[in-house]
């Protein structure tokens, strides 16, 4: 056959193909490579005769056929298949479909079976699976599987993930095309979409129409009377067929769909006539149609036709399925009770050994433990502690070490002191599925170098190494025992459950990845052995999630402690985030510039980033020792402190000025960090520093670069957020200005000034919804620093200004992203120039429909477009 003559047999009775260009362009040089893959979840029924039909004309233009027996796919479609089940019901697959072939006269002998999770479990594949949820978005993941993943009221996060394995199965089974159901079209478009952002090339789609069912609707394996099971008798396949409709004036129904797409290929193949008992015969499914429609052919008699092929095609994968062996294979995939089968374990929890420390009581390992945390210990510590114990300590690595670290590591000090062992676990997975905050490609260095420079800290201390062990999440996250249990988890776990945990926690908890988070924060628990889990207070919400979650795989969930967090030095916004923290290698030079701008206002201790300093790291790291405040004797002489409550106390009552406890708060660091900035600048640590923090690449000289930034302009750089009007007043000098504080999600509502006092009524701005501009540099209007803008719709004639409104159901905090640009918005906008800010906005405007646009293409959060009230066609700004 020439190329085009394998083109017209490949995509004939097909519904529609995509990237025909690609297909003709590859047969042109060799043959095609196509797959088609079958969730391995109910009975097959006649309905797969249809997509065997086109496998047979695949074969027949000489492509290479890759049957993908998904059944990973199967357990993450809402649990349609239980794993127990799951293996022989792919080993039945196989068979049926190998049966179904022969019967219609198909060798198999070219077809090649994969199971999904000969592949689907290993390191390689888990990596794109962790990368690809970083980047999509839970609305466009449940968009994808909304016509294949069952939908219901409170799905389970294993729907959200199938589309995305499915469009990586395109790359790891090496195939040119993907071939299936027209019902899966939002997926096909969802790989085309997502796998040139991994990397790798787009495939081709074939999809074949969908057949109704005999009792309308689609065909399903879960509907006994839409489908008739290929292992039904006669009289059932019979009894089934009287009683489906074939009405003429329906002549789209399941028996005359089936007949189209079923029965006319097989007889085309075979070189046979479609005929009736009265003799007359068609060689077209488009000539018995037209005289069905005319009354020229009865639907009674098209049935009895059907029921006499259907039966011919049946018998001869019934006599298959009479051997011994398929027989026993049929009960052990699909038995008739419910198999009753006890979940196991694929890591056994930590053993309970009893705990002899010597020299040590109870309570004295009682107090170690629970001093400087955040929150108070839950009463089962006390007796947790009469054994063995294991203490999992979480390090995110999102930003730089700060010196926080010093505080958390003089906690670890506590839990040896108590007897205790610990692991100590750099996230690097986590922190990338964090909203991409660590690149991919860095995060295992950066990893490498937080647990360096914590083990530094701890020899600088004086705290032994020997009962501690250090980890990388991606040493045992990529493992096929840990991405079993995930995949367990995600089946189990709504997606609600997910982003309840994690709401307030992650930067962007509308992306696939925020679901994936507090799975993996249980599943640490469970993999490392831990009983004690411990990490920064932030992660409170999460600890109720594991308790209720870890449970659905087998596992025991810790004792969970909260270690102390440090606040932004600020009280208003950075203009970068290294502003916010003192890096715990830090020179002399940039921590005295640091402490000096810290907010320490006089007798103030609700908000004091100084006090949590002292409360969080220089305490518990001086242990016995007291904090002593040197001042001059006109100052009031030296002060010293046995306990943080004294020093707040005195604080409080205004006699302690800021300047001297900042000044104290400079040396202790100072004597803190020294030693730990001097061992970093070792040779070995400055490699590894290197690579956790790769220097951004040199610019290169060239034409003048737009304004705006290094690069073409595109609305990702922008950081736009859903916001929330919770105060508004007028300006003190300015007629026409308003002063809101909008909370857009941060732990501080933004102070934002607005022009829009002659617009909108200021009753109208109370609790209002907005979409503020965030990563402007902040400026001052009036005496009044602003953090922000207020995006609008602006007309001039007759002048009329329209704030931005979310969509219904959009949250402080959400992003808002032009369709197809969802990269990271830049950290500061380049505002240098002066026009800088209106030639960025240009492309920004209303459409007809009252939707904000970039160049056409809409704005949204993942609750759904931007719009506004009636400015049409309006520029915004």
């Amino acid at each position: 056959m020439t190329p085009e003559e394998r083109f017209a047999l490949i995509t004939r009775r097909l519904d529609e193909v995509i990237g025909e260009d690609r297909i003709m362009a590859i047969l042109k040089e060799r043959p095609l490579k196509i797959y088609w893959g079958t969730a391995t979840t109910g009975r097959p029924h006649v309905a797969y005769f249809v997509p065997m039909t086109k496998i047979a004309d695949f074969l027949s233009a000489g492509c290479e056929v890759t049957i993908l027996l998904a059944d990973l796919h199967a357990y993450l479609d809402n649990m349609k298949a239980p794993w127990e089940l799951i293996k022989f019901r792919t080993q039945y697959y196989e068979a049926a479909i190998k049966a179904m072939l022969s019967a219609i006269g198909v060798s198999t002998e070219k077809l090649k079976f994969v199971q999904g999770t000969s592949y689907q479990l290993g390191a390689k594949f888990t990596e794109d699976v962790y990368r690809l949820t970083a980047m999509v978005t839970e609305h466009d993941a449940k968009k994808a599987g909304a016509e294949v993943v069952k939908q219901i009221e409170a799905p389970f996060q294993s729907g959200l993930l199938y589309p995305g394995l499915q469009a990586l199965d395109e790359e790891y089974l090496g195939v040119d095309a993907q071939f299936g159901g027209v019902d899966q079209r939002k997926i096909f478009t969802y790989a085309e979409k997502y796998l040139p952002k991994l990397g790798y090339q787009k495939r081709s789609h074939l999809m074949n129409p969908m057949v109704p069912g005999l009792s309308g609707g689609k065909m399903s394996s879960s509907e006994i009377d839409s489908k008739i099971d290929l292992l039904d008798s006669a009289q059932v396949l019979e009894d089934k067929l009287n009683g489906a409709s074939c009405d003429p004036s329906s002549p789209d129904n399941g028996v005359m769909a089936f007949v189209n797409y079923v029965v006319f290929p097989i007889l085309e193949g075979q070189g046979k006539s479609f005929e009736l008992s009265s003799g007359k015969k068609f060689s077209s499914f488009e000539q018995l149609k037209a005289d069905f429609v005319d009354g020229k052919v009865d639907g009674e008699n098209i049935k009895m036709y059907v029921i006499t092929f259907l039966n011919l095609l049946l018998d001869h994968i019934r006599k298959e399925f009479e051997t011994p062996e398929l027989k026993k294979l049929v009960k052990l995939a699909y038995p008739h009770s419910k198999m009753e089968i006890p979940l196991t374990n694929a890591v056994s929890t930590a053993k309970k050994e009893e705990l002899t420390v010597e020299g040590i009581c109870l309570d004295d390992r009682l107090n170690f433990m629970s001093k400087h945390l955040a929150h108070e210990p839950p009463p089962a510590l006390s007796a947790a502690l009469r054994h063995s114990l294991h203490v999992l300590w979480t390090v995110p690595i999102v930003r730089r070490p700060d010196i926080g670290v010093l505080g958390l590591v003089a906690k670890i000090r506590d839990f040896l002191a108590a007897g205790c062992h610990v692991t100590v676990l750099a996230s690097d997975i986590l922190s990338y599925l964090d909203g991409c905050q660590v690149p991919w490609e860095v995060a295992s260095h950066r990893a490498n170098f937080y647990l360096e420079l914590i083990k530094t800290v701890m020899t600088t201390n004086n705290i032994p190494l020997q009962n501690v062990k250090f980890v990388k999440g991606s040493d045992f996250q990529k493992k096929e025992e840990y991405m079993l249990d995930l995949y367990r988890m995600t089946a189990l776990v709504t997606c609600k459950d997910s982003n309840d945990a994690v709401s307030t926690i992650l930067k962007d908890p509308n992306l696939l990845s925020a679901l994936l988070y507090p799975d993996m924060m249980a599943l640490d628990e469970k993999h490392l052995h831990a009983n004690i889990h411990f990490c920064g207070s932030k992660n409170a919400p999460l600890f109720e999630f594991i308790k209720t979650s870890l449970p659905l795989v087998g596992g025991e969930p810790c004792i969970h402690l909260a270690g102390l967090e440090l606040p932004s030095l600020l009280n208003r916004a950075a203009l970068s985030p290294e502003e916010e923290y003192i890096d715990l290698i830090e020179q002399e030079s940039q921590m005295k510039k640091k402490i000096k701008s810290a907010f320490c206002e006089e007798g103030n201790i609700s908000f004091n980033p100084v006090l949590s300093v002292i409360k969080a790291v220089i305490m518990p790291v001086l242990g016995e020792e007291k904090f002593k405040i040197m001042r001059s004797e006109e100052n009031g002489g030296d002060m010293e402190f046995e306990s943080f409550e004294a020093l707040e106390k005195t604080f409080s009552q205004k006699s302690l000025h800021p300047g001297d406890l900042k000044n104290c708060v400079l040396e202790y660091l100072k004597r803190l960090i020294n030693p730990i900035r001097k061992a970093a600048e070792t040779s070995s640590m400055k490699k590894l520093q290197n690579q956790a923090y790769p220097s951004p690449p040199k610019k290169t000289k060239g034409p003048q670069k737009p304004a705006g930034g290094s690069e073409e302009f595109v609305p990702s750089k922008f950081n736009m957020r859903v916001g929330k009007i919770i105060e508004v007043s007028r300006h003190p000098d300015a007629e026409s200005l308003y002063v809101e504080k909008i909370d857009i999600g941060e732990e501080e509502p933004r102070t934002i000034v607005s022009g829009l006092v002659k617009y909108v009524p200021i009753e109208d701005m109370h609790d209002r919804m907005v979409v503020v501009l965030a990563n402007l540099k902040p400026a001052t209007m009036r005496g009044i620093r602003s953090a922000g803008m207020v995006l609008c719709a602006s007309v001039s004639e007759p002048a009329a200004v329209e704030p931005l409104q979310p969509s219904p159901g959009s949250k402080p905090g959400d992003r808002v992203i032009a369709e197809g640009y969802d990269g990271e918005p830049d950290l500061v906008l380049n505002t240098k120039k002066s026009d800088a800010l209106s030639k960025m906005l240009e492309g920004f405007k209303t459409n007809s429909s009252l939707i904000a646009t970039w160049n056409g293409d809409i704005l949204s959060t993942s609750s759904g477009p931007v719009t506004v009230p009636s400015l049409k066609d309006a520029p915004i700004k």
